[in-house]
């Protein structure tokens, strides 16, 4: 058997005709550029995460460079977030002259320990926005992240690129901070055909601001306020993502399912599971265990038919973009632990259970149990 990390062309057949259709409509309408789809899927993503405003932007990197901007960052100031996440959670801002400061994870959410937050928080100066990350689909700690930043009067970008639909004790992820990243990546929970993002927020001024930023720091036509980027959603994408957006939970539903079968049939093998607090609805953008002999595990399920990632290799701190800032080796070694021994098996909501109980029937054939 062979089973893919991920099959975006099956995720996508149940909805073809539907999309082939919206596409239509679109080269009909002859409205390319910030029209009356993206108005309307802005809307209801918004509805959606029960906030007032939602602005689309051209990816989850720009959400994240934009929404940061738009809370009031300027060149020299610093943000924090963690160190095991893809690169352009920083990036995003470090390129506009923002320093990255990281504080280690929780190795049972792979998210952000809200105790070492504050104690970075008491010894460094100059951070303005903390940017937690809800990582894999599962969210942070958010009572603890926002009551420490508000005692030190820091700002919240939620980066929930990988979290669409989580929920923090009922209360969905997006609407927890000042702002909030989403990206429409192909393989994402909500997932366009191409590049695309979102920032989401019921603060007025962020929207203004980022409504600026977004189509070259125009605050009406020709009129430009301040420096700006070209970074919009375009209407093929929007019109896809409004509908794909009525059919996200029943796709989450599925992902827990398949996670559910997952960790039932492989409790009793070596591998670290992923763990779901309690308070936390986790969406499984991606399911990931921990294995001591990662790589010999992952050539046995290549040879299986399985295909797996790695996500990530190698936490931003030691990456060499960010040599300048003199992190080595052992600076956070939770983030450290979880990238030399992480797997992410296949997880998408059209993958079938015969297909999870063949992986788990492979690594449970490794592992001899």
């Amino acid at each position: 058997m062979i089973v893919n990390i991920f099959n975006l062309e099956r995720d996508h057949e149940e909805i073809k005709g539907e999309i082939v259709s919206r596409f239509e409509d679109v080269l009909s309408n002859g409205e390319y550029i910030l029209g009356k789809e993206v108005k309307a899927f802005e809307e209801a993503f918004a509805a959606y995460i029960g906030v007032k405003y939602a602005i689309g932007v051209n990816s989850g990197t720009d959400a994240l460079k934009i929404g940061g901007l738009s809370t009031g960052l300027q060149r020299g100031d610093r943000i924090v977030t963690t160190p095991n996440t893809y690169i352009s959670t920083a990036m995003g801002l470090s390129i506009q002259g923002i320093e990255p400061l990281f504080c280690d994870i929780e190795l049972d959410t792979y998210n952000m320990n809200p105790q070492k937050l504050e104690d970075l928080l008491k010894k460094e100066k100059g951070v303005k926005l903390c940017i937690p990350v809800h990582l894999y689909g599962h969210p942070c700690r958010m009572d603890e992240i926002r009551d420490i930043c508000a005692a030190y009067g820091v700002k919240i970008l939620e980066d929930a690129c990988q979290a669409h639909g989580s929920r923090y004790k009922g209360d969905m992820v997006g609407r927890l901070g000042d702002a909030a990243a989403f990206s429409f990546y192909p393989t994402k929970n909500l997932g366009c055909y191409g590049d695309g993002g979102i920032i989401v927020t019921d603060s007025e001024e962020i929207y203004n601001k980022a409504i600026m930023l977004r189509a070259y720091g125009q605050e009406g036509k020709h009129v430009h306020a301040v420096e700006g980027f070209n970074s919009r959603l375009d209407e093929v994408q929007a019109a896809i993502l409004r509908l794909k957006l009525d059919l996200l939970d029943r796709w989450n539903t599925k992902r827990r399912h398949f996670a559910w079968l997952y960790k039932r049939d492989l409790a009793d093998t070596p591998l670290v599971l992923p763990e779901e607090a309690p308070w936390a609805y986790h969406v499984y953008h991606l399911f990931v265990v921990r294995a001591k002999k990662r790589d010999e595990l992952t050539r046995y399920l290549k040879e299986k038919g399985v295909s797996t990632l790695i996500h990530y290799p190698t936490p931003i701190h030691l990456q060499q973009v960010y040599g300048h800032l003199g992190h080595k080796k052992g600076a956070f070694p939770n983030s450290e632990t979880a990238a030399e021994e992480i797997i992410s098996l296949p997880m998408y909501p059209s993958l079938k259970e015969d297909e999870v109980l063949y992986v788990s029937k492979c690594i449970r054939e490794y592992y001899g149990v």
